[in-house]
């Protein structure tokens, strides 16, 4: 394969140097041959050779060359379609024509990536076809297509008028989803002409919601009492969107209403509510005590401050309970008796490592800034930032994660794209996954910080022996740690590294080449107590059951998704369930999270296993 690619490389450089010379001197036969082999080459069995001239084509800026490009956009390869929807992006203008008429294609997946191109493109022309798109049917196109319309609109400020008359005339669409889509995009668009018709929309059972999102993301003062009266409303939604509205806009004259909605019955509207008058007032921090006593969000994400205990670290040794141990690299015969994980007064994270030979190591394993472990992906989701917790709201008006689209995220993470599993299951929506994972947690009462640490501690301790040169090289496995302790928990650990790299479906510079099983067997009393509650399930479904809660397969990326954007992945194989990192870790008993899910645990767990 990578002769053949190597080949294939240099033909296809040949080939664009003499077709993009023949078009500087007008139309020529060998570069006419030059779209011609390589259109024949997008139908070629093998993917890679099918990328490869995708991106040859992408330098071809010419209608014929964008016609090729454009008929591959359905391409049974993600990774191929990706390439193909860049190639075209590099096209410019060239493209926009054939593109435009892409969206009236009867297959959604073209459809929306014709919508992903002209929005990259940022040509008017496509202004009017696009707010045609989002009338379609399929979910994906229409969000997509008003993804594209907020870029062409920012891009082409002149142009916003426009727009904000044909979206606002989508606010009376009969479906909801159009009016919803209409509505979080003339919010975009920022501009002050989206007002009235905004205001006019926040009784919209469907939409209203969306609407009050816009208003606060425009900031207009005068909207502050329609957003006020609409805390009010019937939707849950609606009145969790207008507290988070009136937090953006600061208005004093809320402040009776916004006080009412501290007694709402919902948590997340208490929260914003709170929020809000905590921004308005200074009076407002003794009503955010009073919202947020009960829900999910009273505490900050403390990503690298974990509690500190009065173990002090000097000379390579730490000292703990009048006790001194060595640090690794140097090893203990026995086993020490503190903590584990452990931090230190100076903030030093530490993990109790049992070693190949029966030694035991105590491993530094602090969490660093220059690896952005202490990070989340706060310009997305502020409140994830904040507390280490999605709320609902800023999940459900996300049309974009990291600038990439939802529907172009969800094109990457599937099987058979960016990798052969993928990171979502073929049918999975990204933002439906997030919700979930993230009342999954909630439910456990832990924050996605809390559980992307342990991760970490794992993943640094494998760099530490990285940088040892304790690896084994040769067969590519870490071998000198073999467990470590976990709020006395034994985790099982191995580990290795791959050939190749992995790349991230999110835009942020992640990457992978590293593998690693984490995992733990339960213990008698908890054996016995999942077969008092869970009894009913035949033998293949216990064993199924238990080595979901007690087995993960993941890789370093994944510690990052967790913190960044409280991401597990799908129902795939390498899906690091969050029930599963706090029964293994430690972070909460069996009993525990099955009081969290009472009777319902087997189905909860299962619902993402891959082959369930």
């Amino acid at each position: 394969m990578t002769q053949h690619r190597m080949l294939l490389g240099i033909l296809v450089t040949l080939a664009v140097a003499s077709g993009v010379l023949g078009f500087a001197h007008g139309k020529t036969a060998q570069a006419e041959q030059t779209i011609a082999s390589l259109g024949s080459m997008l139908k070629h069995p093998a993917w890679y050779v099918r990328a490869d001239a995708a991106r040859a084509l992408g330098r071809i800026q010419t209608a014929e060359a964008a016609a090729l490009l454009a008929s591959a956009l359905g391409d049974g390869s993600g990774f191929v379609r990706s390439v193909v929807r860049e190639a075209l992006e590099a096209q410019g203008e060239a493209a926009t024509l054939t593109i435009t008429a892409s969206l009236d294609a009867p297959n959604a997946t073209v459809r929306w990536q014709a919508a992903w191109v002209l929005g990259r493109l940022g040509a008017t022309a496509g202004v009017l076809p696009l707010l045609r798109a989002l009338d379609d049917g399929s979910p994906t196109v229409r969000r997509e297509s008003a993804v594209a319309l907020v870029r062409i609109g920012t891009r082409h400020p002149d142009s916003r008028d426009t727009l904000v008359d044909g979206l606002a005339a989508r606010l009376s669409h009969r479906r909801p989803d159009v009016r919803e889509d209409a509505a979080w995009a003339l919010g975009e668009l920022a501009s002050s002409r989206a007002t009235v018709p905004l205001v006019a929309a926040l009784d919209d059972v469907g939409a209203g919601w969306m609407a009050a999102t816009a208003l606060g993301v425009l900031g207009v003062p005068t909207s502050a009492t329609q957003l006020a009266s609409a805390l009010r409303s019937e939707s849950v939604r609606t009145r969790r969107a207008a507290a988070w509205a009136l937090d953006q806009l600061r208005a004093p004259e809320a402040t009776a209403a916004l006080r009412r909605a501290l007694g709402d019955e919902d948590p997340e509207v208490r929260y914003w509510a709170g929020q809000a008058l905590d921004t308005i007032s200074a009076h407002g921090a003794a009503s955010v005590a009073a919202a947020s006593r009960g829900t999910p969000w009273d505490r900050e994400a403390r990503r690298c401050a974990p509690p500190r205990s009065t173990a002090r670290i000097g000379s390579g040794a730490v000292t703990f309970e009048g006790r001194r141990h060595r640090l690794y690299p140097d090893t203990l015969d026995a086993r020490p008796d503190i903590p584990s994980p452990l931090t230190a007064a100076d903030g030093t994270e530490l993990v109790l490592a049992a070693l190949q030979g029966g030694k035991y190591g105590i491993v530094p394993v602090t969490m660093t800034v220059k690896e952005r472990q202490c990070e989340a992906d706060g310009g997305d989701f502020p409140t994830l930032a904040r507390t280490g917790l999605h709320a609902e709201l800023e999940l459900q008006r996300a049309r974009a994660i990291t600038g990439r689209s939802i529907g172009e995220i969800a094109d990457l993470a599937r099987p058979g794209s960016l990798s052969t599993d993928g990171f979502l299951g073929p049918n999975e929506d990204p933002i439906d996954v997030l919700l979930a994972d993230n009342r999954t947690v909630m439910a456990l009462g832990l924050t996605h910080a809390e559980l992307a640490r342990p991760l970490f501690h794992v993943w640094n301790m494998m760099r530490t022996d990285l940088d040892l040169d304790r690896w084994d090289m040769a067969t590519h496995r870490w071998r000198n740690v073999v467990a470590i302790v976990s709020h006395g928990s034994t985790v099982n650990l191995v580990a290795g590294d791959t050939k190749g790299g992995q790349a991230s479906i999110f835009a942020d510079g992640l990457g992978g080449s590293f593998w690693m099983e984490v995992g733990r067997e339960l213990s008698a009393d908890e054996r016995a107590f999942l077969d008092s509650r869970y009894g009913r399930l035949s033998p293949e479904q216990t064993s199924a059951f238990v080595r979901a809660l007690t087995h993960i397969q993941t890789g370093e990326m994944e510690p990052h998704y967790v913190m960044w954007y409280g991401f597990y992945e799908g129902k795939t194989p390498w899906r690091t369930d969050p029930i599963t990192i706090a029964l293994v870790f430690g972070l909460r008993t069996l009993e525990q999270i099955e009081a969290a899910f009472p009777g319902r645990l087997y189905d909860v767990v299962m619902a993402r296993c891959a082959g369930s």
